[in-house]
């Protein structure tokens, strides 16, 4: 499985793929030199760099004075030095460093009949050709270059892998007619295809075998601690990540076939860090890799030319579906279920997935001068959004029509 990052900067998507090379004994151990070289020098600008207040003078304190110590180009000395200053105020010490080369002032590639080589520039007067093994990493690699994708970054892991950084712009996508909305809890995905007349398509759940897993992860571990069985357990973290990991992107994969199957959006909410609660609810709920799930999705909907939407999670498991109410919700401390006063009951999570996709279609309406309705038990409609100290004149508020006992329905005013 290749390792894939994918991340928004300003209009540009970038992502890195890793590539595993087929260096020869003697162009290891040369990598392995530099690398070591490359550690030493970072761990030395991390000593150094309390002593500046600002990149600026940090670069002008250090600049020479590495590069005479190493012998390394400029380039390399001076990502060492951005790489140094992105680090966390409390980190002394780093056991390895990427180290980056750019395109083609210090790095460039070319083929040959049997290998293709990318050649890094470790010094001034000395590079080295790295042949690339021909692997699925490498044909990801490919087949993103020849879709529009450019290279302009390669760089050499503490590993000696070579990982290339890719970018492309980000042009904005025209909207698809329905929206997939997902609310994300600890047992599983709870999903929501909704059209723009209020008219529920399909529901269901992403991910309902992940649960059951992570539970037996959990009580395997809780045993091997109390043996003290120190390898085992650390096997088991890795089987654990890794089962994550993979899982993660198969229901990824089914989320981007239900959106195109629908020709819908897909939304999901803007999740923040948690906060301990006590230890059940840090076993069950801070385990979630919200994060990750969030980057993969990111770039397969890139990849695919489907908007992802980040909706605020304000009253979405408070907000009742049917008569816009917002309350309590939950029945007697059940999670699991949604009770309004109005009469309705239904699962919580699929429910809160009505919710999410609801905000992303009452986002939609360009209309600045709507007005909302209310239902019949008074509540506000636009209580599903968070308020705003701009004059009401001023906000934009699409209109929602709710029926007491028929299903919600929109309209754009």
């Amino acid at each position: 499985m290749y390792r894939l990052v994918v991340r928004r900067v300003g209009i540009r998507m970038q992502r890195a793929i890793l590539l595993q090379t087929e260096a020869t004994p003697s162009k290891q151990r040369t990598l392995f030199v530099f690398e070591q070289a490359a550690t030493a020098e970072a761990n030395r600008l991390l000593s150094e760099r309390n002593a500046f207040k600002g990149f600026n003078d940090f670069w002008r304190g250090i600049g020479s004075g590495s590069k005479e110590r190493t012998g390394f180009n400029i380039q390399v000395v001076c990502d060492l030095a951005r790489s140094i200053w992105r680090k966390q105020m409390g980190c002394t010490t780093v056991d390895g460093i990427t180290v980056k080369f750019n395109v083609p002032r210090n790095c460039k590639t070319f083929e040959t009949e049997a290998f293709t080589f990318v050649e890094l520039g470790l010094y001034p007067r000395k590079r080295v050709a790295v042949p690339i093994r021909k692997n699925r990493n490498w044909d990801r690699f490919s087949g993103l270059l020849g879709s529009g994708w450019t290279c302009k970054t390669y760089g050499l892991t503490p590993s000696l892998e070579i990982v290339v950084y890719l970018s492309k712009p980000d042009t904005p996508l025209q909207a698809r007619r329905n929206v997939l909305g997902i609310d994300i809890n600890a047992k599983n995905f709870a999903y929501t295809v909704l059209t723009p007349e209020g008219k529920i398509l399909e529901q269901g759940y992403f991910g309902q075998h992940i649960w059951p897993k992570k539970r037996h992860f959990a009580e395997r571990r809780a045993m091997l601690q109390s043996l003290n069985a120190l390898k085992k357990l650390k096997r088991m973290r890795h089987r654990q990540r890794n089962f994550i990991r993979t899982n993660l992107g198969q229901m990824i994969k089914e989320i981007i076939l239900v959106a195109k199957k629908f020709d819908a959006d897909v939304s999901i909410e803007r999740l923040s860090r948690f906060q301990p609660k006590g230890r059940k609810f840090n076993r069950k709920v801070m385990t979630i890799p919200f994060y990750l799930f969030r980057r993969i999705l990111e770039g397969r909907c890139f990849d695919n030319d489907i908007t992802l939407n980040r909706v605020d999670p304000y009253h979405t498991s408070k907000w009742c579906a049917r008569c816009g109410a917002v309350g309590a919700g939950h029945v007697n401390g059940n999670y699991a279920l949604f009770r309004c006063g109005c009469g309705l009951v239904v699962n919580a999570d699929r429910k809160a997935s009505v919710a999410v996709a609801a905000k992303s279609l009452l986002e939609r309406s360009p209309n600045t001068h709507s007005v909302f309705q209310i239902s019949s038990r008074r509540v506000p409609v636009s209580g599903l959004f968070r308020p705003s100290p701009m004059p009401q004149s001023q906000v934009a508020v699409p209109r929602l029509v709710l029926e007491r006992g028929k299903p919600t329905g929109f309209s754009r005013g």
